[in-house]
């Protein structure tokens, strides 16, 4: 179910493999979501601070600048920005995440379905609850 035309909803995708990237972000356009994309966390910083996005979606290994300094980037500014994090990391690596500022994790591979409900419920979309098979 797309969100509501008269709502722009944007969204940051922060991932440095192309096909990742391509992927989130058809699947996210679907949803109704504006979609803009860096391929690392340099150009992430860049684009929050110039921008206006709903949501921010970022893997943790990125090159020079990770997930974690774009984390405490969005913290520092005092910013209501939710992050969600696409990672394949281990438990460990994801206890040290901020969850003032990082409010969903999805775990590589992703179930298509949860990531984009769980997008879209950041996006304010009221997500209709699933049926037990």
């Amino acid at each position: 179910m797309p969100l509501d035309p008269g709502t722009c909803h944007r969204a940051l995708v922060v991932e440095d493999d192309p096909a990742i990237r391509r992927l989130v972000e058809k699947l996210l356009q679907r949803r109704g979501i504006v979609i803009d994309t860096a391929h690392d966390g340099k150009q992430a910083i860049e684009k929050i601070a110039a921008g206006d996005f709903s949501v921010v979606i970022v893997a943790l290994m990125k090159p020079e600048v990770n997930g974690y300094e774009v984390i405490a980037y969005i913290k520092s500014r005092g910013l209501r920005l939710p992050v969600v994090v696409v990672s394949a990391v281990s438990q460990q690596a994801l206890s040290r995440l901020d969850r003032e500022v990082v409010k969903l994790v999805i775990s590589k591979p992703f179930d298509v379905t949860e990531f984009t409900d769980g997008i879209a419920a950041l996006c304010g979309e009221a997500v209709p609850p699933r049926t037990q098979a």
